[in-house]
């Protein structure tokens, strides 16, 4: 969830304990010019850098108080006030990637690791618990490799089997934010895998003993056939936990199917008469062994390349 909140127009609206009926003795603006009412103490108490930009700032008076030009846009100092303001519950609304940001604004705004591993924490354990979408697996992916959380990682690159990994862009990304390039590498070594099995789910389906006359009389049309049904396996291969029913293997790689991204061109004498609940087995049991998680995973010194 997005901790943006906006109105009609757009435009940011400031919630509690930050808008103006807040109680608060300076203002802080956005980038935009929003405004955040805040209370010096509490910020002072949080970080050196509010204790040294408050320094000097003389007491104010109800009616006029200061206000000071931040560097960051409204998100982001709504969140970064969010972690240094005692509500905590709140925090759980932050997105990933204001998240990401935050981390890279650790030493300006002197952020201390357990106000950010509360945060971390916070949002790697709600989606590894979660059910159903992960919410930017990538984003997700990149923050548990950077402080080193294993097996969250793994799990998280489960939900990575699209990415295009020759997007020099995306593959920029993936590098700076979870600080480290073998995070990439972890990513096209598992993409490698996924590929070289792709034999093991088409072998699973028994093409040569099951493809009519017309579709393997010739190796080039059988081979021609099969590199179809591998596109198709590829496709339907993405799910993070796929599964086959009992009677579905046939489907489930679209050789019947009107899933124009999965579907084959067939014939009805193609697997007539195969016993659709024994290929079905063979089929789950082979994308049980499909590869699904990364295998290079962070090492132990993954953190202290970012706390010095």
């Amino acid at each position: 969830m997005d901790i943006a909140m906006e109105d009609l127009t757009g435009a940011f609206v400031v919630p509690p304990p930050f808008n103006d009926t807040s109680p608060g003795d300076c203002y802080l603006q956005s980038l935009e010019g929003v405004r955040f009412k805040v209370l010096r103490h509490v910020l002072t108490n949080s970080s050196l850098y509010f204790e040294r930009l408050f320094e000097d700032l003389p007491p104010s008076a109800p009616g006029d108080l200061p206000r000071l030009h931040m560097d960051e846009d409204a998100q982001t100092l709504h969140a970064l006030l969010i972690l240094l303001y005692p509500v905590h519950a709140e925090v759980s609304s932050i997105s990933i990637t204001q998240t990401i940001k935050l981390l890279e604004l650790r030493d300006k705004y002197d952020i201390t690791e357990t106000t950010l591993m509360f945060i971390l924490t916070s949002i790697v354990g709600t989606n590894v618990n979660g059910d159903g979408i992960i919410d930017d697996p990538l984003g997700l992916y990149c923050l548990a490799w950077r402080y080193g959380f294993q097996p969250e990682v793994q799990l998280f690159s489960r939900h990575l089997h699209h990415i295009d990994l020759n997007d020099e862009a995306l593959v920029n990304k993936i590098i700076r934010h979870a600080g480290s390039v073998k995070a990439y590498i972890a990513l096209s070594d598992l993409h490698r895998r996924r590929e070289a099995a792709l034999d093991n789910i088409i072998e699973a389906l028994e093409p040569r003993k099951h493809l009519c006359s017309a579709h393997s009389a010739s190796d080039t049309m059988f081979f021609a056939f099969i590199s179809i049904m591998k596109n198709a396996a590829r496709n339907a291969l993405l799910s993070p936990r796929p599964k086959v029913g009992e009677c579905d293997a046939i489907s489930f790689l679209g050789l019947q199917s009107e899933d124009e991204i999965r579907a084959v061109t067939w014939c009805s004498a193609c697997y007539a008469g195969a016993d659709k609940i024994k290929l079905s087995s063979r089929l789950q049991a082979a994308i049980e062994k499909y590869p699904q998680e990364i295998k290079i995973a962070p090492g132990e010194d993954t953190r202290l390349d970012w706390y010095p």
